[in-house]
């Protein structure tokens, strides 16, 4: 469905997809808070099943990535328990290893600084807690209200 919008172009004397046109929504329309919403992510859903959930149909799942900007769905979206402790295991040998040190403010630190700031005023960070954090920074996305699908879609194919 997203790509049956897209104009055709010429290449290797074909007619193909023009699959590098791309449309981003602009953040005064997105922080309309008539159409749109925050929405938290539960484990495991996947693009797919939010849109069917939403839309009624898992076809408009390309809304869901289009509103917040997520091209690779495998970095920009968030990895399901499972499929995030396979990740952080495989990544590392040891995951509870110390990954970095931040001092109060968040900042990243060396360990000589982290040492002399004492564990008061300063934290070590191991790497599942570091991918974790990663992880659950994906959670929160935008979601279009249901009662605008049909609206936005016949936008953005006027925008192509």
């Amino acid at each position: 469905m997203y790509f049956e919008s897209h104009p055709l172009i010429t290449y290797d004397n074909e007619k193909v997809v023009d699959i590098f046109k791309k449309i981003i929504p602009s953040n005064q329309y997105l922080d309309n808070t008539i159409l749109f919403e925050l929405y938290d992510i539960v484990d495991g859903e996947s693009p797919e099943n939010l849109a069917y959930k939403l839309y009624g149909s898992s076809e408009y799942h390309w809304v869901l990535l289009t509103i917040n900007n997520i091209v690779d769905i495998n970095k920009n979206w968030p990895m399901s328990q499972r499929d995030f402790n396979v990740y952080v295991s495989e990544k590392y040998n040891d995951p509870y290893q110390i990954h970095h040190y931040e001092d109060s403010d968040g900042d990243i630190i060396d360990k000589d600084e982290w040492e002399s700031l004492g564990s008061v005023t300063s934290n070590s960070i191991e790497n599942y807690s570091y991918e974790e954090l990663i992880n659950n920074n994906k959670v929160n996305i935008k979601i279009l209200n249901p009662d605008y699908i049909m609206e936005f879609i016949e936008n953005f194919k006027s925008l192509l």
